[in-house]
């Protein structure tokens, strides 16, 4: 839980520390984001992930030091790309943040990954009081998000030029790489399946499954991590009963009462959620109720989780969801109301809450994407403003999931695939986009994805379990 200090700034070494700045944070930390972007990680899935969920949570963690809260973040896990190192091969750190000063967590960052801080150093440390204006950290990071994409279109205009420009010919190049690879891989499935199948039937365990963006050589060691752990700790295994496990980004039980554990992780922090597994239960049953308060204050709106949204723990949601219904309460508080044109009934909607660093937003669904640490009147001019919007994407996808879901089908029968999936990122259009237009070379393509795995994404590649990744929008 967030705990409020009266003082704006720290005291460091007898002195006061002042906060560095938005525009100061987002220099400082250039070389570490020119390293970790997940855009620079589009042909390795699992990289980009832990990358992408890191840099929320260390944005998060930033803002927070800014406005003077406490936020506890676990080992942030960071993938670096580093010119001396293969394509392919990266270097893993990860990070430990504690404490409250915005200089020693950007310091922490960069000395994590052996970058200069001669920026930083060359900041002064006091300077005469003023007034605490609150920084606008998204803006920030926008900002920078800007200058690197200017920075990295030189970059892009030469892929382009050596951009795939026919699906057919790739295909046929490389299906058969593709099967290898998953033929050579069988072996390992099979390890999977048994010490999945042994967990279950000696601890009782309901279930366990892992996110299918991982290699399948990491869900085989992080199995095996836990039959070890398992071995040595058999009592507490009990904990563990009748629920199902999930081999995923985060250690906690999530929204669905699954019981995650990060495969970074070490195996020390998989105990320690075991061992108190029930205490962090008791946050489920507290959440339908914030999620019910907060509808009311929000004109009966529905209170949604996405199915791709961020993972987070019980007890982080229910901490979301208190910090939105205290915005919006003090918004009610200071006399101020919905505008006059939304209508009294907001049922027809529908609201999700995220992290405090993600966007503000509708959804490619209709729904209304949300940061818990949004101000109440951006969020209610938000809403106000976007209902059209809104209405029209629900309408589309109320219709467009029915379709993606028979195309879904038809194309997976008549290529012969073993499984085809999307990256989370592609909308019902785009995929229906896709398996029309896949649908329309099936002469040309014939057999040659028979027996393949197709992820539908936005690249081309070939992944080590065997997997064919294609772009949706494909030549």
């Amino acid at each position: 839980m967030y705990s409020r200090t009266v003082l704006k700034n720290c005291r460091c070494t007898g002195v006061f520390c002042r906060y560095l700045s938005s525009a100061e944070i987002s220099t400082a930390l250039r070389p570490f984001y020119f390293s970790v972007h997940p855009d620079l990680f589009g042909k390795f899935p699992e990289q980009r992930k832990i990358n992408e969920n890191s840099l929320q949570q260390l944005s998060a963690l930033l803002e927070a030091q800014q406005s003077s809260r406490c936020l506890s973040v676990p080992p942030l896990p960071f993938y670096l790309r580093q010119k001396n190192m293969p394509e392919g091969e990266f270097k893993l750190v990860k990070i430990q943040l504690n404490g409250s000063n915005v200089r020693e967590t950007v310091v922490k960052v960069l000395n994590a990954c052996d970058m200069p801080t001669n920026y930083v150093d060359k900041i002064p440390r006091s300077k005469p009081q003023k007034e605490y204006i609150k920084p606008d950290f998204a803006k920030a990071y926008q900002d920078f998000k800007y200058e690197f994409e200017k920075a990295t279109d030189m970059k892009r205009k030469v892929e382009e030029r050596k951009a795939i420009n026919n699906v057919i010919e790739w295909i046929y190049d490389n299906s058969y790489i593709a099967k290898e690879k998953y033929d050579s891989t069988i072996a390992t499935r099979g390890q999977v399946k048994n010490l999945i199948d042994n967990l279950c039937s000696i601890h009782g365990i309901k279930e366990i499954k892992y996110d299918s963006g991982w290699n399948i050589s990491h869900i085989r060691g992080a199995l095996q991590s836990l039959v070890s752990l398992a071995s040595q700790h058999s009592k507490v295994m009990a904990n563990l009963e009748g629920r199902t496990i999930a081999l995923g980004q985060f250690t906690g039980v999530s929204l669905d009462g699954d019981v995650y554990l990060n495969i970074i992780d070490v195996r020390n922090e998989w105990l320690s959620l075991i061992k108190k597994v029930s205490q962090e239960d008791s946050a489920l049953t507290i959440i339908p109720n914030y999620e019910k308060a907060l509808s009311s204050i929000l004109r009966e709106i529905h209170i949604r989780r996405r199915k791709y949204m961020p993972k987070v723990s019980a007890h982080q949601y229910c901490s979301h969801l208190r910090q939105l219904i205290t915005s919006i309460g003090d918004f009610y508080g200071r006399g101020n109301t919905f505008p006059s044109a939304v209508p009294n009934s907001l049922s027809k909607y529908e609201i999700v809450v995220e992290p405090e660093a993600g966007p503000l937003m509708v959804s490619p669904t209709g729904q209304f994407i949300t940061p818990s640490s949004c101000p109440a009147d951006e969020l209610i001019a938000f809403i106000a403003n976007n209902l059209d919007e809104a209405t029209t994407l629900m309408t589309e996808y109320s219709i467009n999931k029915h379709v993606e879901r028979a195309l879904y089908k038809e194309v997976k029968e008549r290529f012969g695939l073993l499984e085809l999936n999307k990256d989370d990122s592609i909308t019902p259009a785009l995929m229906i986009s896709c398996c029309q237009r896949l649908l329309t070379r099936i002469d040309k393509i014939g057999t040659k994805l028979q027996g393949n795995i197709l992820y539908i994404t936005h690249y081309y590649s070939v992944l080590s379990d065997g997997v064919l990744c294609i772009p949706w929008d494909f030549k």
